[in-house]
């Protein structure tokens, strides 16, 4: 997959009349365009509706005109984690998806004022030679959301490229939206997602120090720390999950582990520093995971909620490296126990239940 990057500050002397586009790098070309937060199952049908045309018209690419960081992020109005796929998540799901080029814009206030039809001449018709345009059923382009599915559809007309609107995707007789998976997970409900998502839904984080309680209690943890603060977060509770970790890290009597998996990416730290290259083969455990603020341990509990994993049959040392948690299912909420002893009777259970979650998910690829 190929990136065209076209920053802010470039961008506004663009929209300003000071400065022209790039030549071009695309040739005749099917495109989408959209933030593509979650890139859940309706985004995947606008790129199956993109390689299809491609195919079927002869054109050279299938092209995905997206943001940088979410417009939301952008014009304000969200304080909090509100994430489904982070860039570099996405940047993985798309070449995993067969995309030809991504275009990555920084969305900017200027941007946002431009009007649609002027947007699809310059940007997508005579900059990057768009000859088909797919798009959702809720499309709306422009600074007046003007551009509707009908305003689109006359206006390739006009400018010569053909349209298709691909009708909404459901799941349990539900529309996917990245709306609808937020509000699944804040509910705890990660099966309803991953059903959204086509996926289970995934973090990748940093594992950090912790207090290291759980190594003497039968039931050591690894506590990761999201790469990007913006990530949406589930429901606290206890999880099954499982966990993808680099290839290198695993000692005798570790190997556990449920396959093998090729990542399109390079393993980062929270600082965005490389630690290996890309295309590394990480290995897939299955786990439970606890995300909250921990109170039996902690009086009143942490201010700030922390993720712990449990891998199984896993031995080896994480700290300082990046993980992949897949969320699988909520198991109970988070409680404070009386003491140790309860907590371990719970524990046992909540492997149990864990491993039987694990036992009955779908093996990646």
């Amino acid at each position: 997959m190929r990136m065209i990057r076209l920053n802010a500050d470039y961008l506004d002397r663009v929209l300003a009349g000071e400065t022209d586009l790039p030549a071009r790098r695309t040739g005749p070309c099917a495109l989408s365009l959209g933030s593509f937060d979650g890139l859940h199952r309706g985004h995947q049908a606008l790129v199956n509706g993109m390689l299809a045309a491609k195919a079927r018209d002869g054109l050279t690419a299938a092209v995905m005109f997206t943001f940088r960081d979410h417009p939301r992020l952008v014009l304000g109005g969200d304080e909090g984690p509100f994430l489904l796929t982070t860039w570099r998540e996405k940047l993985s799901v798309l070449e995993q998806l067969g995309l030809d080029v991504m275009v990555a814009i920084d969305f900017s206030p200027s941007l946002s004022r431009l009007d649609y039809r002027t947007f699809v001449k310059t940007f997508l018709v005579d900059w990057l030679g768009m000859t088909h345009l797919v798009a959702g059923h809720d499309v709306h382009l422009g600074a007046d959301r003007g551009g509707d599915a009908a305003a689109l559809a006359a206006l390739g007309v006009e400018l010569g490229y053909s349209f298709d609107v691909v009708p909404a995707t459901e799941y349990e007789g539900r529309v996917i939206s990245s709306s609808a998976i937020r509000n699944a997970l804040m509910q705890g409900d990660c099966v309803e997602a991953a059903g959204m998502l086509g996926r289970p839904y995934a973090l990748w984080g940093e594992v950090t120090p912790g207090d290291g309680r759980g190594r003497t209690i039968g039931y050591p943890t690894a506590n990761v720390s999201p790469l990007n603060p913006r990530k949406l977060l589930p429901a606290a509770g206890v999880y099954a999950c499982r966990v993808q970790v680099p290839g290198d890290v695993v000692t005798a009597g570790g190997d556990g582990t449920l396959g093998f998996v090729e990542e399109p990416l390079p393993e980062v730290d929270r600082h965005g520093s490389m630690l290996t290259p890309g295309h590394v083969q990480w290995r897939l455990y299955g786990g439970m995971l606890n995300f909250g603020h921990v109170p039996t341990f902690h009086e009143g509990g942490l201010e700030l909620p922390r993720i712990e994993v449990n891998l199984f049959d896993f031995f080896g040392d994480l700290r300082g490296r990046t993980v992949k948690v897949e969320w699988l299912r909520r198991l109970r909420s988070e409680r404070k126990f009386e003491g140790v002893g309860d907590l371990i009777g719970q524990l046992r259970k909540d492997e149990d239940g864990a491993r039987e979650v694990v036992r009955d998910t779908g093996r990646p690829g």
